[in-house]
């Protein structure tokens, strides 16, 4: 779905113009042409050379602010959004999961049919989202992950909070486990959830180690990451 309301009218260019990032090349059809040089509208997502940030020293900033929008024109995908976010680590094998995780993605953000619809419940409306949201929506995007977890965690998510700390762990599975902590960090901004531990692949299987890194990119840039499918 598009972040643009005029999306597919004749106002959808309007729109794009009214909120692009100040001092940012303008968004429009065809060719720039700015000091001489022709740049298509695509290469200002795609080279940082354009972007305000840059400067001769490289880009500014820890982390790609216009990552999303740079989406929106195809020029960035799966890829660039786990690197943007975790390529900082220090841990060689966590790193080479993470390139595992990017080569086997196939557009696909649900382990299953049961995970997207109680998701998309839960997300339907409510007034989780309205303070927030990216966080809520991470940590509902964990909850309803795995069906042993949903029924521990269903009867301690209300209109107004989802109480972590009431979701009994008594018997809880390793993998459940894992998600748990993963949320736990998510909701306190506190590492509950080690580099070294999601290195791991006989702690923390590949459907867990997905969700958990998709969970961490919803908390950081919301659910629009989700329309990312290259």
């Amino acid at each position: 779905m598009s972040r643009y309301f005029m999306y597919g009218t004749n106002l959808q260019d309007t729109e794009r113009m009214m909120m692009s990032v100040p001092n940012f090349l303008p968004r429009t059809k065809g060719m720039i042409i700015m000091e001489k040089k022709i740049i298509d509208e695509k290469e200002e997502f795609k080279r940082c050379v354009y972007c305000i940030q840059y400067t001769k020293g490289g880009c500014k900033m820890a982390h790609c602010p216009y990552l999303l929008d740079r989406a929106d024109f195809g020029q960035v995908g799966y890829a660039d959004f786990i690197k943007d976010s975790f390529w900082s680590s220090d841990d060689f094998y966590f790193k080479k999961r993470l390139r595992g995780l990017i080569r086997s993605f196939t557009g696909e953000w649900f382990l299953s049919t049961y995970h997207k619809d109680r998701y998309f419940y839960l997300t339907q409306g409510s007034a989780l989202l309205e303070d927030t949201k990216k966080r809520n929506l991470a940590l509902l995007y964990l909850l309803t992950a795995n069906e042993q977890l949903w029924q521990r965690a269903k009867d301690h998510i209300y209109p107004n909070k989802i109480a972590l700390s009431e979701i009994p762990l008594t018997g809880i599975s390793t993998t459940c486990y894992a998600l748990y902590q993963a949320a736990k960090t998510i909701a306190n901004e506190k590492l509950y959830i080690k580099e070294n531990e999601l290195a791991d692949k006989e702690l923390i299987g590949e459907f867990t180690f997905k969700i958990i890194i998709q969970s961490f990119l919803i908390a950081r840039y919301g659910d629009e990451v989700m329309t990312v499918t290259q």
